[in-house]
């Protein structure tokens, strides 16, 4: 049985050492996206790669060590699963909780609606511009398209306000009343 666990140390240790190493990200669904209400088994560990290195790193090692210990071949499983089992649900539960209270600079185009802004390139019916946003402390540069086709050009300096996104990432703007 040892072949066993030495096999999964090995290969949960290869994994984790390939996460460190390439930088990837965890394939974990579990609490967003469209299980986010519990439905399917987005709320369960085993769908996460992050459980399945844990569970295979440290059962393995904990089967080898029961069996140099002079456990059962018996005990020495059911250890093993409950220690792998512990600690992959542990580190799934571990990141999900540091990722839900993590905070981020992204910035969704959502928020960057009923802000204003200054034209740095001048806008106009059919001529995209740029418009500079305040943004979490930094100054952000975003195209800007008139929302107004009938008026006229907006030089820059202008003093906009955003009111939709536009299309490809874009936001559609109109004059800012001061």
């Amino acid at each position: 049985m040892n072949h066993v666990y030495l096999g999964a140390v090995a290969f949960g240790v290869t994994l984790l050492l390939a996460s460190i190493v390439l930088g990837g990200k965890d394939t974990d669904h579990g609490g967003h996206g469209h299980d986010a209400d519990g439905v399917g088994l987005g709320w369960a560990p085993v769908t996460s790669l992050r459980f399945w290195v844990f569970l295979l790193a440290f059962g393995g090692g904990a089967g080898l060590a029961l069996g140099a210990l002079g456990s059962s071949p018996t005990i020495a499983a059911v250890g093993a699963g409950v220690i792998g089992w512990a600690a992959g649900a542990i580190a799934v539960a571990f990141v999900r909780t540091l990722n839900k209270n993590s905070v981020s600079s992204d910035v969704k185009a959502t928020e960057l609606i009923g802000m204003t802004g200054a034209l740095t390139l001048p806008v106009g019916p059919g001529k995209p511009g740029k418009v500079r946003l305040e943004i979490k402390g930094r100054a952000e540069d975003y195209v800007a398209n008139s929302v107004d086709d009938d008026a006229a050009e907006l030089p820059t300096g202008s003093p906009v306000l955003v009111v939709a996104e536009g299309e490809r990432g874009s936001l559609l703007v109109a004059k800012a009343e001061m």
